[in-house]
Order: C-alpha cells, then structure tokens, then sequence
C-alpha cells in the first residue's frame, strides 16, 4: 500500500511539473493588421525571442462567427503551448483590423491585451493584395485596369488603405498607449529598428537585434532571420506589376485625406505618409 501511494505521488509531481513549464495562455498581444503589410513577417521575427511562443496560423477567434460560439477555452486551446520563460503569448490574424465586431469582442474579453498594427503605404498595400489575389486565377484584369473602372473605390484592396476609417472604431474601445504601430516599409528595409521599438512596447528585452538578420537577394531583398527556415514562405516577396503615373496620382489624390487622418489618429510620422 505504501509503495503504491509513493509511486501515486511519484506521478502527481511529475504531471505538476510538467504542467508548471509547460502551459496554454490567452494572448497577451495580437497582431490586429493590417493585411499585406508584413504582419506574417513580424510574428516570424519575434518568434525568436526567449521570452515569446506566438500562434503557427491565424485563428480567427474574434471576427469569424462559427468560431466565436466556440467560446474562450477553445480560444485558449489554440494557442501554442508556452515553455520554460516564454511567458508573452502573440496571435496575428489581420481581418480583425478591419472587421466590424471585433474591437468591441477584443475588448471584452481581453481588456488588458497589447495591439499592434502594421501599416504601409497604401497604393504598395494594394498592388501587394492584388497580387496575391491574382495568383489565384488563370487570367485577370491589370492593375491599372482596376484603377479605370468607375466603382474602383469599392474594391477591398483599395478600401482596406484607408487605415483611419477602422482605426476610428478600435480608438471607441482602447487608448492610443494600447496600440503600437510599425512601419511596414521600415520593417522590410531595417526591421531591426522597428522590433527595438516593438519589443520595448511588449515590455521585453531587445533581444532581436540587427545581426540577426540579413537579405534574401532571391526574394526582393526581403529580410530573413539568421536560422533554419528563417525567410517567410514562396507567397511572400512576390514581384509587383509595374502601374502607371495616372493610375499613382490617381490613388495618392485618393488616399490624401485618409494618411492625414491617420497622421492625426495614430499620432505618426512615417515617411510614406
């Protein structure tokens, strides 16, 4: 009897143990957006951080009704599993920036989590986005050919470059000192300058720094990390179309007022706006 409740013990300290080191958390920051603006590229960059165990896909939680009646446990069940020090849970799913119901749900549910978006300049944003649409179909209008048409405004590639119209929504629900922005064109040209500053809002260590990185001169000399697998996936880096002057003027005159809303919104200055 003696040596079956000792070896009973045995197994309830190791399940505790492992329990301890290993565990499931609700994220304490979300990468929100924006589609196209390198938010895969983000997360895999600070996936190399000690202190951090992010999500492999996007979950989807928030803004997709099917999953939203599944209720927070199985939010939480999607999560990675955390390890030894990594004690900062990240998801990214980018439709939450731009969906209509999930500022409101975020806030609810996780009313102490972290925001980060990544934003562009919009007319890259939308050339980008259209060529991952056009990949998927066999023949397809040009770009600038979508630019001519009447109701082009009405296109989601150029809708969603309006970033002040959704960032309006998710200022009713979080304080500007909630919300971090990085400079998606930064990120691809120095991305060692935007995780300082992306690291020091999560309140980690600078870990990831600029010798972590180099130049993929096969992929549009996106940046890669300095490990196995370390460059984004053959979808990333795509080669952009070329598009007319017309079809430019046409969208900066579009997307002036938003980038000064958004200059005045997101209180930032980056170069493109």
């Amino acid at each position: 009897m003696i040596l079956v409740i000792t070896i009973v013990c045995i197994i309830s300290t190791i399940v505790s143990s492992s329990e301890a080191t290993t565990s499931k958390s609700l994220p304490q920051a979300i990468i929100i957006g924006v589609k196209k603006c390198g938010t895969r590229a983000l997360l895999k960059f600070l996936s190399i951080h000690p202190a951090t165990v992010v999500s492999s896909t996007e979950i989807h939680y928030f803004d997709s009704p099917q999953n939203f009646q599944f209720g927070l446990d199985w939010y939480r069940n999607q999560m990675p599993i955390a390890k030894n020090n990594q004690y900062l849970t990240i998801e990214k799913t980018p439709h939450y920036f731009i969906d209509r119901q999930t500022p409101a749900r975020i806030a609810h549910f996780l009313p102490e989590v972290k925001l980060i978006v990544i934003l562009r300049d919009p007319i890259i944003r939308a050339i980008s986005d259209y060529v991952q649409i056009k990949s998927r179909h066999e023949s397809y209008p040009t770009f600038d050919e979508f630019i001519s048409m009447n109701n082009f405004t009405r296109w989601t590639p150029i809708k969603i470059g309006c970033y002040s119209l959704y960032l309006r929504r998710w200022l009713k629900y979080f304080p500007l000192e909630r919300i971090h922005f990085v400079d998606g064109e930064n990120l691809i040209q120095r991305p060692w300058q935007e995780l300082e500053s992306v690291q020091k809002f999560l309140n980690i260590s600078n870990h990831i720094q600029q010798e972590h990185f180099y130049f993929n001169s096969h992929k549009r000399n996106f940046p890669c990390i300095k490990q196995p697998n370390g460059c984004l996936g053959s979808s990333k880096g795509r080669h952009h179309p070329s598009i007319s002057e017309h079809t430019r003027e046409k969208l900066k005159t579009l997307y002036s007022t938003c980038n000064q809303q958004l200059k005045e919104l997101a209180q930032i200055n980056f170069s493109w706006l």
